[in-house]
């Protein structure tokens, strides 16, 4: 495997070890892994983390990394509100949904929070194809929040509500505690 040959095939800024595998299922394994070592040693890739590549880290976007840096995840919360313009507030950290345990990673690429939240309240999220990330739609982003934070009152918060669909929120917000349903938005 050549780097030319392998900057040409791979189409995304992050990709995996199994992502490589795939592009050359003729290769061994660790002949693999020995070469994407080295093309990390001449500085070709970076290393996110074991398993995970990227060409340059000026190209690296953040939403993408966050779903990739822990699966299965979505973005949610506090950042999924700013990128809908809900929260005028840009967090720090990028916030997202998990299934597993709940965890803080902070690396050179910045902070990443991951919430774990009950399998029966992971839904309601999209991938966007042109920017290869998974988020949560804007109305359970807000539910999100809202039962994440233990929000017991919406009244203080700084939120531009005009585009949510209030159908689809109402629908989504059945699913969650009833406490939920009592704050006024």
């Amino acid at each position: 495997m050549r780097f030319l040959d392998l900057s040409q095939k791979i189409r995304t800024d992050i990709f995996s070890l199994l992502d490589v595998r795939k592009l050359y299922p003729e290769e061994n394994s660790s002949l693999i892994k020995t070469q994407l070592n080295r093309f990390v040693k001449k500085n070709y890739l970076i290393q996110i983390k074991r398993g995970l590549y990227g060409f340059s880290p000026d190209k690296i976007d953040e939403f993408q990394l966050a779903n990739l840096l822990y699966e299965p995840s979505y973005i949610s919360l506090e950042t999924a509100l700013n990128y809908y313009g809900i929260l005028p507030d840009i967090p720090q950290t990028i916030t997202s949904i998990t299934l597993t345990t709940t965890k803080f990673i902070k690396n050179q690429f910045g902070s990443f929070s991951y919430t774990k939240i009950k399998p029966d309240l992971f839904w309601g999220f999209k991938k966007i194809p042109d920017k290869n990330i998974t988020l949560a739609k804007k109305e359970k982003a807000l539910l999100d929040y809202l039962y994440i934070r233990k929000i017991k009152s919406g009244q203080d918060l700084r939120l531009n509500l005009e585009d949510l669909d209030i159908k689809l929120y109402k629908k989504y917000q059945k699913n969650y505690p009833s406490w939920i349903g009592k704050i006024r938005i």
